[in-house]
C-alpha cells in the first residue's frame, strides 16, 4: 500500500530527543526541574507518535503506550517507591522499543533515500541508547550495586541515576567507554556487551543499506536519462 511522505516528521522527533539530552542537566537544577523535564520528555512521545501518523494502527498503539508511560512516570513522581520505579522504567523501555522497531522498519524499507529516512535512522540510533538507559536503570533497581561510579548518587535521586546511566549507555553504544561508570555484575556486563555490539552492527548495516539504495537509485536515474 502506498504511503504519503511527511518530509519533516522524523526531524521533529530528532530535535525533541536532542532538546531533552541538552537541557535535562540544567532543568533538574530548577525548583520544578523534574516537572519541566517530564514535560519536555513528553514531547518525544508526541513527536514519536507523529512520526508514525501515516500508519493508523501503529499510531493508535503509539498513543496508547505513550499515555501509559506518562501515567507510570507520574506515579513515580508521586510515590517514589521501588514498585513505581520498576513500572515507570518498564513502560518507557517498551515504548522506546516500539518506536525503534517501527521506525527501523521505515528506514530499511525499499525506496528512495530521502532526508527524512536519514533523520529516521539517526532517531533509531539515539532511541537505542535512550532505551538501554532505562534497561540499565531497571537492572540497577533490581540488583543494587550493578554499577560502580566515581560520582555518588543519592538512593532516592532517580533522575540523577537515570542521567548517569544515560551517559554510560551512550558511551557504551559508541564504544568510547571513559571508565568512570563501570558494570560490576555479570548481568550488567552482558548488557553492556550487547549494547556495544548492537551499536556497531547497526552503523555497519545502516551505512551499507543506505549506500546500496543510493547507488541503485543513482543507476536508475542515469538509465532514464540515457
Amino acid at each position: 500500500m502506498a504511503t504519503h511522505e511527511y518530509p519533516r516528521r522524523h526531524l521533529a522527533l530528532l530535535i525533541c530527543i536532542l532538546v531533552v539530552f541538552t537541557f535535562s542537566p540544567f532543568a533538574v537544577t530548577f525548583r520544578h526541574g523534574i516537572l519541566i523535564l517530564n514535560i519536555i520528555a513528553a514531547t518525544i512521545l508526541v513527536a514519536g507518535s507523529y512520526a508514525l501518523s501515516e500508519r493508523r494502527h501503529l499510531f493508535v498503539i503509539a498513543i496508547i503506550l505513550s499515555i501509559i508511560s506518562i501515567i507510570a512516570t507520574s506515579l513515580l513522581l508521586v510515590f517514589q517507591k521501588h514498585w513505581a520505579v520498576l513500572i515507570a522504567h518498564s513502560c518507557i523501555v517498551i515504548l522506546i522499543a516500539f518506536f525503534s522497531i517501527t521506525i527501523l522498519g521505515y528506514v530499511f524499507h525499499s525506496g528512495r533515500v530521502t532526508a527524512d529516512r536519514i533523520f529516521a535512522a539517526i532517531c533509531v540510533y539515539m532511541l537505542v541508547g535512550y532505551g538501554w538507559t532505562f534497561a540499565y536503570a531497571l537492572l540497577d533497581e533490581t540488583l543494587p550495586g550493578s554499577f560502580a561510579t566515581v560520582t555518588l548518587i543519592g538512593p532516592n535521586d532517580y533522575i540523577g541515576r537515570v542521567m548517569q546511566l544515560r551517559y554510560f549507555s551512550f558511551m557504551t553504544l559508541t564504544t568510547v567507554g571513559y571508565g568512570d561508570v563501570v558494570p560490576r555484575s555479570s548481568a550488567a556486563r552482558t548488557m553492556a556487551v550487547l549494547e556495544a555490539v548492537m551499536g556497531q552492527f547497526y552503523l555497519a548495516v545502516l551505512i551499507a543499506r543506505l549506500v546500496g539504495l543510493h547507488i541503485v537509485h543513482g543507476l536508475d536515474s542515469h538509465s532514464r536519462e540515457d
